[in-house]
């Protein structure tokens, strides 16, 4: 019986192979875009601006940089300054443009004979009052271990909008599911308490830094965007729509794009260490 059983199915799935065609797919091969990541904080560092090329779907190799750009930061108090190449398609100011709150920044880059131009702002922000830990013992939806708690006042007047990253000694959490953005809609004015922040647990001995970022509104769906199309996979997946970005192309009549963006932000942070 089992030996039938066996045979049956074995004759089932050949059956059923017999009846595929291979049908080779014609995938046309888009021209590479200028891929722009970069931010201006009100920290004391320099602006920052990685430049690379986007790359073919099913390539997952790393993207080639893009050396010998040009890029040049103003504010709106008329400071300018110039972005250099500190490493292959890396670049960095000199520190002559700082990110202030309130200020407003224009990031103009000039690659491959093209001229782009990005423009942000740098938004108000809350303090954190403090970062709590809160153990868990093994059940549904959670390892054990030690997860990191955010408190801190909201300020009032809807409009604010926030991102959370996560470290853990000193590594920042950077995968899809780590991206914590979140608006002041629902909270406005209110004080924000135990606002649970890391899906993988800390152990006795972690250093957790959690860092706050008021990020501009644009930006803040941006990220959504980003999110929604690297997590649009599956059965159920919708046709990939293309995400928006900050960074355009100010040469009438070129019809070369740009994807990514350029940001600004505020950073406030706190940590503590799992004891």
């Amino acid at each position: 019986m089992k030996f039938l059983l066996f045979a049956t199915a074995a004759l089932t799935s050949l059956s059923l192979s017999s009846c595929l065609d291979v049908v080779p797919l014609d995938v046309p091969k888009a021209q590479p875009l200028l891929a722009v990541d970069g931010q201006i904080t009100d920290q004391a560092t320099p602006a920052a601006v990685t430049l690379t090329l986007t790359q073919a779907y099913f390539n997952d190799g790393t993207p080639p940089p893009v050396r010998g750009a040009t890029l040049t930061l103003t504010d709106d108090q008329g400071q300018r300054d110039e972005l250099r190449e500190i490493s292959p398609g890396y670049y960095r100011g000199s520190g002559a443009v700082r990110g202030r709150i309130g200020g407003r920044y224009a990031l103009t880059i000039v690659a491959d004979g093209q001229t782009y131009r990005a423009e942000t702002e740098i938004r108000r922000t809350p303090p954190v009052d403090s970062i709590g830990l809160e153990f868990k013992a093994q059940q549904l939806g959670f390892d054990e271990g030690y997860y990191a708690l955010y408190y801190g006042p909201e300020l009032p007047g809807v409009g604010d909008y926030y991102r959370f990253k996560v470290y853990k000694n000193g590594v920042l959490f950077n995968k899809t599911d780590d991206l914590i953005v979140r608006s002041d809609e629902l909270v406005d004015g209110r004080y924000i308490g135990a606002v649970e922040l890391n899906i993988k647990p800390f152990v006795r001995g972690d250093r957790v830094k959690v860092e706050l970022l008021s990020i501009p509104r644009d930006y803040f769906y941006f990220l959504n965007e980003m999110f929604t199309q690297i997590n649009n996979v599956g059965l159920f997946a919708t046709s990939p729509a293309n995400v928006r970005t900050n960074v355009k192309n100010t040469q009438a009549g070129s019809e070369k794009t740009a994807v990514g963006y350029f940001a600004g932000y505020t950073v406030r942070a706190d940590s503590v260490v799992v004891r």
